[in-house]
């Protein structure tokens, strides 16, 4: 089996958790290569084993015929193994040493448990869709997917923003306010859900519109089917705009076109047998906590 590995702005504490994870990976003789980031950060820590396959892209995980993609940290850290493995079909497991973690949710203390699992397949593969991000313009260096979401957001004042969507062509609504969120299913759990947005299944095949601070009464987050095709026009006082991919984000002029869509690919990530999105749901927003349950 051979793993990669990734994770950003490495700590001390993390850096404790990683060399744990070594250990685990040489007992079962498990292959490494790392990301560029990390193999940098195990320099900076002198860590004493070199890894000669430092991997830099999707094409690099292809050629060293990596098995799983192990992300460390976050859910932040894990969105960004979606520009590592793209289409490669590469599954993502997350151990956690961020806040909440909805994607990355394996805590530390069951690193070991994990990989057995990983061994012995015991675990799941869940196909979570990514949202493409088309427009006439390279903004994003062409590395235009996201897993969780995509906004358009004001920027240079107080004022209102118009924003106009269209579903297929055609005019759905036009929405006063500060911005909008096209949200993934996975994307649901982010900032579509401090929004009002409602939380939405991995597999149920649509993306959630969210208003951000709508200036409408009866303007409520919508949910579509995730083969629509979404396009945007923008207004306002100031010409600049807002838009982000994931954690990605750039400032925009509003001449220019965008338009939203499925990506033709998806993002394979492992559920450990025994793991559900409820089960999670449940631990991360604390339902089923209140005490006249008991």
């Amino acid at each position: 089996m051979i793993v990669a590995i990734n994770t950003n702005l490495i700590s001390k504490e993390d850096f404790v958790v990683i060399k744990h994870l070594f250990q685990i990976l040489k007992e079962y003789e498990i292959k490494i290569t790392v990301s560029k980031e990390l193999n940098g950060f195990l320099k900076k820590y002198k860590y004493s084993n070199n890894f000669p396959d430092v991997f830099e892209n999707s094409q690099d995980l292809r050629d060293f015929k990596v098995d799983f993609f192990i992300s460390i940290g976050g859910d932040g850290t894990f969105l960004a193994a979606l520009l590592y493995i793209k289409d490669s079909g590469i599954p993502v497991i997350g151990i956690n040493t961020g806040r909440l973690g909805f994607l990355s949710y394996n805590p530390t203390n069951t690193i070991r448990e994990t990989i057995k699992s990983l061994i012995n397949k015991n675990y799941e593969i869940e196909n979570r869709c990514v949202l493409k991000f088309d427009t006439n313009k390279c903004i994003f260096n062409n590395d235009n997917y996201a897993l969780n979401d995509f906004t358009i957001h004001k920027r240079d004042n107080s004022s209102l923003t118009a924003i106009t969507m269209y579903l297929n062509g055609d005019f759905f609504n036009t929405y006063w306010g500060d911005g909008i969120i096209v949200s993934t299913p996975t994307g649901s759990t982010a900032y579509s859900l401090s929004c009002g947005g409602p939380i939405v299944f991995p597999e149920s095949n649509n993306f959630v519109i969210t208003p951000v601070s709508p200036h409408n009464l009866n303007v409520r987050p919508v949910i579509v089917p995730d083969n629509v095709e979404i396009t945007f026009e923008m207004k306002s006082r100031e010409r600049n705009f807002l838009i982000s991919l994931d954690s990605r984000y750039k400032i925009i002029n509003n001449k220019i076109k965008l338009k939203i869509l499925k990506a033709p690919f998806s993002m394979k990530t492992v559920r450990i047998k025994g793991q559900s999105f409820s089960g999670v749901i449940r631990e991360k927003l604390m339902w089923g906590k209140d005490r006249r349950n008991f």
